[in-house]
């Protein structure tokens, strides 16, 4: 008898630790969010003719409008059309994308036009999703730079428990009349699941780069 207690109880903490979107597991991932940001500080401009359609190491290149960006092979990319080509290359003709892995337990998002803008609804909170936390930074203008860094990180949960959602909003100015938007976005099914795919999503932050027109 004493031994089926244990077990049962041993059960149930594995049940409770693989619970998706409990307060608690929501702070911890904002926490990660805020260590992530340092890398996507500045994005990289580069000529567009100067790349070429690569998988290497168990990624793919995506090309959107005015960016491209590293993602898993074995990730499903979407959109996929409308497509233009340019010195050989493909381009998908958007701003955004979103990247979801084969057994379907986590999407990656990204959003990068060429200045300033915002996601079609991915900022957006929906009648079945619910804030958890939020935090909003404002880094002020130093020398060199043009005017402010606002950094916005939240993290959101559907009222079901099946899902939670991050992004991560950084708006700066680079010009006088000049500004520019990014957004990085993961959206799981379980902490077992962000846990399992969060290296593969650092990388995929890191890896944007986007083109000057």
């Amino acid at each position: 008898m004493l031994i089926q207690i244990r077990f049962h109880v041993l059960f149930l903490l594995f049940v409770l630790i693989g619970s998706a979107c409990e307060t608690k597991t929501a702070s911890k991932n904002s926490k990660n969010e805020v260590k992530d940001t340092t890398n996507n500080s500045s994005v990289n401009v580069k000529d567009t003719a100067t790349y070429s359609s690569i998988s290497v190491k168990g990624l793919s290149l995506y090309r959107g409008s005015y960016f491209e960006i590293q993602y898993p092979s074995s990730f499903t990319p979407k959109p996929k059309s409308p497509i233009t080509k340019y010195n050989g290359n493909i381009y998908v003709t958007t701003d955004e994308a979103s990247f979801t892995s084969p057994d379907g337990d986590v999407e990656f998002f990204v959003f990068s036009p060429l200045w300033a803008g915002s996601p079609k609804s991915y900022l957006n909170i929906m009648s079945s999703e619910e804030v958890v936390s939020e935090k909003t930074e404002k880094l002020s203008k130093r020398p060199g730079q043009y005017g402010d860094k606002v950094i916005r990180r939240v993290t959101i949960k559907s009222k079901n428990g099946n899902y939670c959602r991050s992004y991560l909003s950084i708006e700066e100015q680079v010009g006088t009349e000049s500004n520019l938007h990014h957004v990085f976005g993961i959206k799981y099914k379980s902490q077992l699941s962000y846990e399992k795919y969060h290296g593969a999503y650092l990388a995929f932050k890191k890896s944007l780069k986007q083109f000057a027109d």
